[in-house]
Protein backbone atom coordinates (compact mmCIF):
# COMPACT_ATOMS: atom_id res chain seq x y z
CA UNK A 1 0.00 0.00 0.00
CA UNK A 2 1.23 3.24 -1.15
CA UNK A 3 1.93 5.93 2.07
CA UNK A 4 0.73 8.93 2.52
CA UNK A 5 3.08 11.86 2.87
CA UNK A 6 2.65 12.13 6.57
CA UNK A 7 5.01 12.35 9.33
CA UNK A 8 3.63 11.34 12.82
CA UNK A 9 5.26 12.86 15.50
CA UNK A 10 5.01 11.04 18.99
CA UNK A 11 6.87 11.90 22.13
CA UNK A 12 6.94 9.14 24.88
CA UNK A 13 7.62 9.70 28.19
CA UNK A 14 6.61 6.84 30.82
CA UNK A 15 4.18 5.52 28.43
CA UNK A 16 5.04 1.83 27.88
CA UNK A 17 1.44 0.63 28.90
CA UNK A 18 -0.15 2.73 26.47
CA UNK A 19 2.59 3.54 23.08
CA UNK A 20 1.81 0.10 21.57
CA UNK A 21 -1.66 1.00 20.74
CA UNK A 22 -1.02 4.80 20.04
CA UNK A 23 1.71 3.80 17.04
CA UNK A 24 -0.57 1.19 15.88
CA UNK A 25 -3.66 3.45 15.56
CA UNK A 26 -1.30 5.58 13.03
CA UNK A 27 0.03 2.39 10.98
CA UNK A 28 -2.98 0.99 10.35
CA UNK A 29 -4.40 4.21 8.68
CA UNK A 30 -5.25 4.10 5.18
CA UNK A 31 -2.86 5.19 3.58
CA UNK A 32 -0.54 4.71 6.50
CA UNK A 33 1.72 7.74 7.45
CA UNK A 34 5.53 7.38 5.67
CA UNK A 35 6.92 7.93 8.80
CA UNK A 36 6.48 7.66 12.67
CA UNK A 37 8.82 9.42 14.67
CA UNK A 38 8.46 7.90 18.46
CA UNK A 39 10.63 10.20 20.45
CA UNK A 40 11.39 9.43 24.05
CA UNK A 41 12.04 12.20 26.22
CA UNK A 42 14.28 10.61 28.27
CA UNK A 43 11.81 7.70 30.05
CA UNK A 44 12.45 6.44 33.55
CA UNK A 45 10.66 2.60 31.70
CA UNK A 46 11.12 0.55 29.52
CA UNK A 47 8.81 2.57 27.01
CA UNK A 48 11.78 2.72 24.48
CA UNK A 49 12.75 -0.73 24.26
CA UNK A 50 8.82 -1.95 23.99
CA UNK A 51 8.83 0.22 20.86
CA UNK A 52 11.79 -1.45 19.69
CA UNK A 53 10.30 -5.19 20.55
CA UNK A 54 7.16 -3.93 19.21
CA UNK A 55 8.43 -2.55 15.97
CA UNK A 56 11.50 -3.84 14.84
CA UNK A 57 10.53 -5.00 11.67
CA UNK A 58 8.19 -2.05 10.60
CA UNK A 59 10.58 0.13 8.84
CA UNK A 60 8.50 3.51 8.93
CA UNK A 61 8.78 3.03 13.03
CA UNK A 62 11.92 5.49 14.08
CA UNK A 63 12.66 5.90 17.79
CA UNK A 64 14.88 9.22 18.47
CA UNK A 65 16.21 8.96 22.14
CA UNK A 66 16.91 11.97 24.28
CA UNK A 67 17.34 13.51 27.64
CA UNK A 68 14.24 14.86 29.67
CA UNK A 69 13.87 18.02 27.95
CA UNK A 70 9.49 18.45 27.90
CA UNK A 71 6.72 17.40 25.11
CA UNK A 72 8.05 21.46 23.16
CA UNK A 73 11.29 20.11 22.84
CA UNK A 74 9.91 16.05 22.42
CA UNK A 75 7.46 17.38 19.67
CA UNK A 76 10.56 20.15 18.27
CA UNK A 77 12.96 17.00 17.62
CA UNK A 78 10.49 15.66 15.26
CA UNK A 79 9.03 18.71 13.65
CA UNK A 80 13.47 19.54 12.42
CA UNK A 81 13.58 15.50 11.48
CA UNK A 82 10.38 15.23 9.59
CA UNK A 83 10.88 13.89 5.53
CA UNK A 84 7.38 14.27 4.59
CA UNK A 85 5.44 17.75 3.74
CA UNK A 86 2.73 16.94 6.21
CA UNK A 87 3.05 16.98 10.07
CA UNK A 88 0.53 14.59 12.18
CA UNK A 89 1.06 14.53 16.21
CA UNK A 90 -0.30 11.74 18.33
CA UNK A 91 0.19 11.49 22.15
CA UNK A 92 1.73 8.19 23.41
CA UNK A 93 -1.74 7.39 25.40
CA UNK A 94 -4.39 8.51 22.62
CA UNK A 95 -5.66 6.62 19.57
CA UNK A 96 -7.04 7.88 16.01
CA UNK A 97 -9.71 6.01 15.12
CA UNK A 98 -9.82 4.96 11.35
CA UNK A 99 -9.57 7.60 8.24
CA UNK A 100 -8.76 10.53 10.44
CA UNK A 101 -5.36 10.91 8.27
CA UNK A 102 -7.48 10.26 4.73
CA UNK A 103 -10.44 12.79 5.92
CA UNK A 104 -7.40 15.45 6.84
CA UNK A 105 -4.94 14.99 3.96
CA UNK A 106 -7.95 15.49 1.64
CA UNK A 107 -8.29 19.32 2.71
CA UNK A 108 -4.94 20.18 2.91
CA UNK A 109 -4.21 18.79 -0.14
CA UNK A 110 -7.22 20.96 -2.03
CA UNK A 111 -6.96 24.49 -0.57
CA UNK A 112 -3.02 25.98 -0.42
CA UNK A 113 -4.51 28.43 2.26
CA UNK A 114 -5.12 26.23 5.18
CA UNK A 115 -2.64 25.34 7.30
CA UNK A 116 -3.49 23.20 9.78
CA UNK A 117 -6.50 20.89 10.16
CA UNK A 118 -7.75 19.61 13.20
CA UNK A 119 -10.85 17.14 14.31
CA UNK A 120 -13.12 16.19 17.14
CA UNK A 121 -12.28 13.86 20.17
CA UNK A 122 -14.13 11.08 21.55
CA UNK A 123 -12.86 9.41 25.45
CA UNK A 124 -14.22 6.22 24.78
CA UNK A 125 -13.57 4.10 21.27
CA UNK A 126 -17.00 4.22 19.47
CA UNK A 127 -18.56 0.82 18.39
CA UNK A 128 -18.01 -0.02 15.18
CA UNK A 129 -21.09 0.61 13.78
CA UNK A 130 -20.62 4.41 15.41
CA UNK A 131 -17.10 4.40 13.00
CA UNK A 132 -17.93 6.64 9.78
CA UNK A 133 -17.50 4.39 6.85
CA UNK A 134 -14.36 4.29 4.05
CA UNK A 135 -14.03 6.97 1.84
CA UNK A 136 -16.58 9.22 3.71
CA UNK A 137 -16.18 13.27 4.05
CA UNK A 138 -16.75 15.04 7.14
CA UNK A 139 -18.49 18.31 7.52
CA UNK A 140 -16.05 20.76 8.91
CA UNK A 141 -15.64 24.74 10.90
CA UNK A 142 -13.23 27.35 9.37
CA UNK A 143 -11.98 28.83 12.46
CA UNK A 144 -10.23 32.52 12.60
CA UNK A 145 -7.57 33.85 14.86
CA UNK A 146 -10.16 35.38 17.32
CA UNK A 147 -11.70 31.97 17.35
CA UNK A 148 -8.27 30.09 18.29
CA UNK A 149 -7.98 32.99 21.15
CA UNK A 150 -11.35 32.40 22.61
CA UNK A 151 -10.44 28.85 23.44
CA UNK A 152 -7.69 25.94 22.48
CA UNK A 153 -10.05 23.52 19.99
CA UNK A 154 -8.17 21.48 20.04
CA UNK A 155 -6.51 18.28 21.24
CA UNK A 156 -3.04 17.55 20.54
CA UNK A 157 -3.42 14.26 18.99
CA UNK A 158 -6.35 15.70 16.67
CA UNK A 159 -4.16 18.18 14.65
CA UNK A 160 -2.30 17.59 10.78
CA UNK A 161 -0.60 20.78 9.71
CA UNK A 162 1.83 21.66 7.04
CA UNK A 163 5.60 20.63 7.93
CA UNK A 164 6.67 24.08 6.45
CA UNK A 165 4.35 26.02 8.55
CA UNK A 166 5.69 24.33 11.55
CA UNK A 167 9.28 24.76 11.09
CA UNK A 168 8.14 28.76 9.71
CA UNK A 169 6.24 29.20 13.41
CA UNK A 170 9.42 27.48 14.99
CA UNK A 171 7.56 24.98 16.37
CA UNK A 172 5.93 24.59 20.20
CA UNK A 173 7.51 27.28 22.61
CA UNK A 174 8.88 25.74 25.64
CA UNK A 175 8.39 28.84 27.45
CA UNK A 176 4.83 28.25 27.35
CA UNK A 177 4.88 24.41 28.38
CA UNK A 178 1.56 23.75 29.62
CA UNK A 179 -0.09 25.96 26.95
CA UNK A 180 2.26 24.85 23.93
CA UNK A 181 -0.45 23.17 21.85
CA UNK A 182 -2.78 26.04 22.08
CA UNK A 183 -0.01 29.06 21.77
CA UNK A 184 1.03 26.76 18.21
CA UNK A 185 -2.23 26.41 17.04
CA UNK A 186 -2.91 30.38 17.90
CA UNK A 187 -0.19 31.64 15.78
CA UNK A 188 -0.88 29.23 12.75
CA UNK A 189 -4.62 30.65 12.88
CA UNK A 190 -2.35 34.36 12.37
CA UNK A 191 -0.60 33.35 8.87
CA UNK A 192 -2.96 30.38 7.18
CA UNK A 193 -6.20 28.95 7.25
CA UNK A 194 -7.37 27.00 10.05
CA UNK A 195 -9.92 24.11 10.15
CA UNK A 196 -11.79 21.87 12.39
CA UNK A 197 -13.40 18.69 11.03
CA UNK A 198 -16.50 18.39 13.22
CA UNK A 199 -16.29 14.23 13.43
CA UNK A 200 -14.71 12.86 16.64
CA UNK A 201 -11.61 10.62 15.06
CA UNK A 202 -8.76 10.82 17.92
CA UNK A 203 -9.81 8.54 21.29
CA UNK A 204 -8.07 10.89 23.83
CA UNK A 205 -7.16 8.69 26.98
CA UNK A 206 -7.89 10.61 30.37
CA UNK A 207 -5.11 9.90 32.61
CA UNK A 208 -5.76 11.19 36.25
CA UNK A 209 -2.67 12.17 36.51
CA UNK A 210 -2.43 14.17 33.71
CA UNK A 211 -1.20 18.23 33.38
CA UNK A 212 -5.01 19.45 32.44
CA UNK A 213 -6.08 17.79 35.87
CA UNK A 214 -4.05 20.18 37.68
CA UNK A 215 -6.45 23.73 37.16
CA UNK A 216 -4.58 26.02 39.10
CA UNK A 217 -1.44 24.84 37.00
CA UNK A 218 -3.47 25.22 34.05
CA UNK A 219 -4.64 29.10 34.65
CA UNK A 220 -1.05 30.10 35.95
CA UNK A 221 0.09 28.79 32.73
CA UNK A 222 -2.29 30.39 30.19
CA UNK A 223 -1.40 33.60 31.72
CA UNK A 224 2.04 33.28 30.13
CA UNK A 225 -0.06 32.55 26.93
CA UNK A 226 -2.32 35.63 26.69
CA UNK A 227 0.96 37.97 28.01
CA UNK A 228 2.63 36.67 24.49
CA UNK A 229 -0.24 37.61 22.63
CA UNK A 230 -1.32 40.86 23.65
CA UNK A 231 0.05 43.24 21.55
CA UNK A 232 -0.64 40.93 17.91
CA UNK A 233 -4.01 40.36 19.16
CA UNK A 234 -7.44 41.93 17.63
CA UNK A 235 -9.47 44.61 19.14
CA UNK A 236 -11.64 43.50 22.15
CA UNK A 237 -8.77 41.15 23.61
CA UNK A 238 -9.65 42.37 26.79
CA UNK A 239 -12.98 40.88 27.10
CA UNK A 240 -10.90 37.58 25.98
CA UNK A 241 -8.94 37.62 28.87
CA UNK A 242 -11.29 38.50 31.06
CA UNK A 243 -12.97 35.65 30.12
CA UNK A 244 -10.61 33.14 30.43
CA UNK A 245 -9.82 34.35 34.02
CA UNK A 246 -14.14 34.20 34.39
CA UNK A 247 -13.87 30.74 33.04
CA UNK A 248 -11.36 29.51 35.99
CA UNK A 249 -12.87 31.28 38.73
CA UNK A 250 -16.08 29.13 37.82
CA UNK A 251 -13.87 25.77 37.25
CA UNK A 252 -11.72 26.17 40.27
CA UNK A 253 -15.01 27.50 42.35
CA UNK A 254 -16.97 23.76 41.19
CA UNK A 255 -13.52 22.15 42.68
CA UNK A 256 -14.28 23.53 45.50
CA UNK A 257 -10.46 25.44 45.68
CA UNK A 258 -11.70 28.67 46.74
CA UNK A 259 -8.63 30.46 47.29
CA UNK A 260 -7.39 29.99 44.13
CA UNK A 261 -10.97 30.43 42.57
CA UNK A 262 -10.68 34.30 44.76
CA UNK A 263 -7.35 34.81 42.89
CA UNK A 264 -9.03 34.28 39.76
CA UNK A 265 -11.80 36.46 39.95
CA UNK A 266 -9.85 39.06 41.23
CA UNK A 267 -7.71 39.37 38.46
CA UNK A 268 -10.97 39.60 35.96
CA UNK A 269 -11.86 42.02 38.47
CA UNK A 270 -8.54 43.95 38.06
CA UNK A 271 -8.54 47.72 36.94
CA UNK A 272 -7.39 46.43 33.45
CA UNK A 273 -9.83 44.41 32.69
CA UNK A 274 -12.76 45.18 35.00
CA UNK A 275 -14.98 47.03 32.29
CA UNK A 276 -14.58 44.12 30.32
CA UNK A 277 -16.67 42.01 32.76
CA UNK A 278 -20.31 42.47 31.31
CA UNK A 279 -19.42 42.07 27.85
CA UNK A 280 -17.18 38.88 28.99
CA UNK A 281 -19.83 37.66 30.65
CA UNK A 282 -22.24 37.95 27.71
CA UNK A 283 -20.69 36.72 24.86
CA UNK A 284 -18.41 34.10 26.33
CA UNK A 285 -19.39 32.73 29.95
CA UNK A 286 -23.03 32.91 29.96
CA UNK A 287 -23.49 31.05 26.50
CA UNK A 288 -20.33 27.97 27.90
CA UNK A 289 -22.60 28.11 30.94
CA UNK A 290 -25.48 27.45 28.71
CA UNK A 291 -23.39 24.62 27.22
CA UNK A 292 -22.42 23.26 29.53
CA UNK A 293 -25.61 22.28 31.23
CA UNK A 294 -27.10 21.36 28.24
CA UNK A 295 -24.28 18.28 27.67
CA UNK A 296 -25.03 17.45 31.39
CA UNK A 297 -28.46 17.39 30.61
Amino acid sequence: MESASVTVVLPVYNNRDTVVDAIGSALRQVPPPAEVLVVDDGSTDDSAAVVRGAFQAEPAVRLISQDNAGPSRARNRGIAEAAYPYLAFLDADDEWLPGKLALQIDVLASDPAVGLVACDWVRERPRADEAPPPGSSAPWSALTYRDCLVLNRFQTSTVLMRTALARALGGFDAAVDGAEDWDLWVRAAQVAGVVKLNRALVVYRDVPTGYSKDVWRVYQTMHGLLDKHRATAPPGFGTIEAWHHLRFFVALRLLGDRAHARAALAAAMSPRLLWRVPAATVAYLLPFLVRRRLRRA
